[in-house]
């Protein structure tokens, strides 16, 4: 009865995109910033937190779609190099266990190697360049 009910009153809306999330994500961050203060901070982040919690529901249900994923694509646009830094990150880490990275000290490259070679001369495959390395 309340899943019929939602899907009806979300069909035609925007719904949840990255732009709704990442308001909500900065809401959270405002709310816990609100929690280990006081004072005037703390009144200040709980308005701000409760700001955007309003705009991230006004965008999940606007009908407004063309004009929503407009902000969508450019927010996307706007933080592409950041969120390719993150999953840089996440994958380096979850690598961490089975590959040594390295930097190619002539073109920046990133290079992967697997760990336990020892001392080894690493080759870009980029530019050729060899450099040792300790795995």
């Amino acid at each position: 009865m309340i899943r019929r009910f939602l899907a009806n009153f979300f069909q035609g809306r925007n719904g949840f995109d990255q732009l709704a999330g990442a308001i909500w994500l900065v809401s959270i961050v405002f709310l816990l910033l609100s929690a280990f203060t006081k004072g005037l901070f703390s009144a200040v982040c709980n308005f701000v937190s409760l700001i955007l919690i309003i705009w991230a529901f006004w965008r999940v249900c606007s009908k407004n779609i063309g004009k929503r994923s407009r902000e969508n694509a450019r927010f996307l646009e706007k933080t592409s190099g950041l969120r390719t830094k993150f999953r840089d990150f996440r994958t380096r880490f979850s690598m961490r266990k089975d590959y040594k990275f390295f930097t190619c000290p002539t073109c920046h490259t990133l290079l992967r190697v697997p760990r336990g070679k020892g001392k080894i001369q690493i080759t870009c495959s980029k530019c050729g360049n060899r450099f040792p390395g300790k795995t």
